[in-house]
């Protein structure tokens, strides 16, 4: 999947709605993050906090063995803002271009490394169509089965072919798009959940069918069979009357309709007296320099 919206991405990881998440180093990053440019937290605050959440929700953690990596992550933190985007144009240019190949596997790939190449150019900077991936992860964004040591033939042939080019400096795994249009007419406007299921929305423009959306989530599931619900949603059940609190992990319960609570009531309290805290030193401070 591909995240337009980082900061929701990391909410919704601290809530327990998102388990897309496996790694514990990734999970620290938005933990860390999001305690320091959401919730204000100071280094030890942010500590404690990262340490009682995964204590909590990640299998077999050891605070001793992670100890340093949430140090890191919390002094890193600080250079790392969330990016939110609202949302990345496709032309037809492009479209047309990646079509042309005709080669199914081909076309998948190199629609993918379009979207993450415009993804990375708002999120990180990057210019020139430079993109950042790994093999494994375009391939399985791209839904393409092929033994390990065929996926790079397929890099390969799409390069021959001028449309991608390898940087001069290829420190890292990165490619770079030769045909982003950036003038050209909006064929395709992918939001948030496009983004989960970039392949089916390349095939259902190329196609013109073959596709539902899930009444669920909104992602887009091929149209074969009477299922309403895609497996994503089949798989992982959305436990609406429970959520994970932010601030220390604890699982509470919570009315389907309270969309905006996110902490236990005693870290709620907490959270309160800090903030009315805040704003009362702001008040005394104005009517200090009135005077």
């Amino acid at each position: 999947m591909m995240i337009l919206n980082e900061e929701k991405y990391a909410k919704d990881l601290l809530l327990g709605k998102n388990k897309d998440v496996k790694s514990a180093i990734k999970k620290i990053g938005y933990i860390t993050r999001y305690n320091l440019h959401v919730l204000g937290k100071d280094d030890n605050e942010n500590y404690v906090s990262t340490v009682k959440w995964m204590t909590k929700h990640q299998d077999n953690f050891d605070e001793s063995a992670y100890s340093n990596a949430i140090s890191n992550a919390i002094k890193g933190a600080k250079k790392r803002v969330f990016y939110n985007i609202d949302s990345i144009i496709v032309t037809k240019n492009e479209l047309e271009k990646i079509k042309s190949l005709e080669n199914i596997r081909e076309e998948k790939v190199l629609f993918v490394l379009l979207c993450m190449a415009k993804q990375q150019a708002l999120s990180i900077g990057f210019t020139d169509g430079l993109v950042r991936y790994t093999i494994t992860d375009l391939c399985k964004m791209a839904r393409i089965s092929v033994p390990a040591d065929d996926r790079e033939y397929i890099l390969h042939d799409i390069l021959v072919k001028n449309l991608i080019s390898c940087p001069k400096k290829n420190d890292t795994k990165c490619l770079m798009v030769n045909f982003i249009d950036g003038d050209g007419d909006a064929e395709l406007v992918l939001n948030e959940i496009d983004c989960q299921e970039l392949v089916y929305i390349y095939l259902q423009w190329k196609n013109g069918k073959g596709f539902k959306r899930c009444k669920s989530c909104g992602r887009l599931m091929r149209s074969k069979g009477s299922k309403d619900i895609c497996a994503y949603c089949e798989q992982s059940p959305r436990d609406t009357t429970h959520i994970w609190c932010i601030d220390c992990g604890d699982i509470i319960e919570i009315s389907p309709f309270a969309t905006e609570v996110c902490r236990c009531e005693p870290c709620n309290s907490i959270y309160q007296r800090q903030r009315n805290a805040i704003k009362n030193k702001a008040y005394r401070d104005r009517i200090k320099d009135k005077s």
